[in-house]
This record gives C-alpha cells, structure tokens and sequence, in this order.
C-alpha cells in the first residue's frame, strides 16, 4: 500500500456495548481529515458468520482510500457476538440485536449521516467459504450443496455490495432444484482484488479461471444488475463457463476508479467480450420498472451478441426463471457436444 493511501485514512479501535450488555469489537476506518460532523455517510460491513471483520476491513480500507483524506464516507467493520474479538458464546447466534446496537450507536456518533449495512450476518442454506485465488487475492463464496451427485455447477453474482435474503433463497432454490451454487458478492471479492493494484480484463481472467479449477467443473453463471457486466466479461474470455444470465445494468460495473484500470490503452468495453460468448449461450433478462434497468442499452448489448442468445422480461427475477433459462442453456451445450 502506498504512503498516499496510508495517510488518507485513520482507524479508531473501541467496543460497543450490545443491548444485552456484550461488547462487540469494532474499527471505524474513515477519512484522516474529515471531523465527525462532516461524516455524511457511514456504511457498516457485516460478516457473515463464522468469518470476522478481518474478511471485510480490507474492502472498508479501499472504500475510504478512494474517496481520498477529505472524503465525507466512512465504514464501521466489527465481530459479531461470539466471533473474533467480541464477547459471547460461540453458539450465540442473535446476529439482530448486535446490528440494532450498532444502528444505535452510529445514530447517536453520526446523527447526521445516511447509514446503511453492507451484508447480512446470517446464511440459513449455505456455507461460507473464503477461497484463496492468488496471492493477496481471496473470494468470499456461500456454497449451496445440490440434491443430487455430479450436479452442474452455477455461479450466482449479487448486486454489487449486498447479497440479501432474496439472492440466498434463489441459490437455495437452484440447489434444491439440482445444481450446485456459488454465491457471492462482486463487490467484496473486487475490492480484495484491487489491494495491489488497478484490475484489468487479464487479472478478471486470471481470478476465475482459477476458480472454475477449483470448483472442478464447467460452471453456468447468473449475474444481477451491475454485476451483469462482469458476468458478460468474464463469460467472453473465460471458456469454461458454459452459459450467462445477464440481468439488469451492466456497464456499471466498470465505473469505479478505485478498482479498474481506466487507462484508455485498457479496454472493458463490452460489445468484444460479447461476441466471444458465442456458441455458449448467453440469456439477457430485463427487469420492467427497475432503477437498475436501461432499455437501451438492454438492446444494444442483445444486438451485440450472437447466436444463440434469449432475451426476457421480465417484473422479478424467481428461482424458476433462472431453472428455465438453466435448462435452455443447458439444452445448447448438449447438442454442441455433441456436433
């Protein structure tokens, strides 16, 4: 890390007390020159447990670190009760009421600030893993086991800095239906990615060729608004993914300065991945009344792709959206295996 970066952050370690009297171990990392009534926004990571702050303060450091030492953001990472560093029993699971303590605490340091969490602590389904990618790299992934032996095996790409209830039971939901699910955040693995230095098309590749070795298996991947661009990327160079579900936005996903390169001789234009999906499938979902949906560019990236290809609308995105467009994809490699 270079000394501009260390000097445009501070941290502050301390405690707060939970309201069933724990006391959970906290760092607040924010900008060094911005006073605490000039904190606009304080964004709270939370662990999933079993993992510990230590899986999120990296990506808490590159948030600040972008925004520069007079920047108005700062970013709490803390232990849940009964991991790290906090009190509690390790069987003590009552995630909720340390979330309402820390709200608590933030309202009364920050009134002044828009808060919000990034994350939820608990997985009802899965399991968390932490897979080391190459050196400094780790990606955070919750496993869904499938119901059946020798399943196919399905990345599941959330929205950029949440993966919610909702995206745990469509994995779930995938699982159940036969296929073997990996879900993560974008954003998490992209801000640990990021640490040594600005990404580009090459290191993406890098990262998830690495991880489809390690899965084992060809993968099918589904990706939500923002992260859909990513998906169309790495689909592009990455063979080994057998098929994508774009949904939503997808040139988002290259707008922060603070984790890809945007030299102009780096290119993340889309429409030259896209063309090398094909003869993998690629479906394009568009989302009716959402604020990550542009019917614009929802056509132009369809135009760019070619066959076969599947366009959808559709109001929300339901496990059994995602099995039919599954089993249609799945349906296209068999018969291209078999040519």
């Amino acid at each position: 890390m270079s000394l501009t970066n260390r000097i445009s952050y501070k941290e502050e370690e301390f405690g707060i007390e939970s309201n069933d009297g724990l006391y959970l171990d906290c760092v607040l990392i924010r900008p060094r020159k911005t006073a605490d009534d000039q904190i606009k926004t304080l964004r709270v990571w939370v662990p999933k447990a079993p993992l510990t702050k230590t899986s999120t303060i990296t990506c808490a450091r590159q948030e600040v670190i972008s925004y520069g030492a007079s920047g108005t953001i700062a970013h709490l990472v803390f232990d849940l009760r009964g991991t790290g560093y906090s009190d509690g029993a390790a069987d003590d699971e009552q995630y909720d009421i340390d979330l309402a303590s820390v709200k608590a605490w933030a309202t009364e340091r920050f009134p002044q600030a828009d808060f919000g969490f990034l994350g939820t602590p608990h997985l009802l389904h899965g399991t968390v893993n932490m897979v080391p990618l190459r050196a400094g790299v780790i990606m955070e992934n919750y496993h869904f086991p499938a119901s059946v032996h020798d399943a196919p095996a399905v990345l599941y790409m959330s929205t950029f800095s949440t993966f919610d209830k909702l995206d745990e039971a469509r994995c779930a939901a995938l699982a159940k239906a036969g296929y073997e699910v990996y879900g993560f955040d974008p954003l998490r693995y992209l801000l640990h990615a990021s640490t040594t230095g600005l990404l580009t098309p090459d290191e993406l590749f890098m990262d998830f060729d690495i991880l489809c070795q390690i899965i084992g298996r060809d993968v099918y991947l589904i990706a939500q608004p923002i992260s859909a661009g990513l998906a169309l990327l790495i689909t592009g160079m990455v063979e080994r993914i057998r098929g994508v579900i774009a949904i939503g936005r997808a040139n988002l996903a290259f707008k922060p300065k603070h984790i890809f390169d945007q030299n102009p001789q780096v290119s993340f234009d889309l429409s030259g991945f896209i063309k090398q999906i094909a003869p993998r499938p690629a479906a394009f979902v568009w989302l009716d009344n959402h604020p990550l949906g542009d019917q614009k560019e929802f056509s132009a990236l369809y135009q760019t792709a070619d066959d076969p290809k599947r366009a959808e609308r559709a109001k929300e995105i339901s496990p059994r959206l995602l099995q039919t467009l599954l089993q249609w994809q799945s349906e296209i490699v068999s018969e291209n295996h078999t040519k």
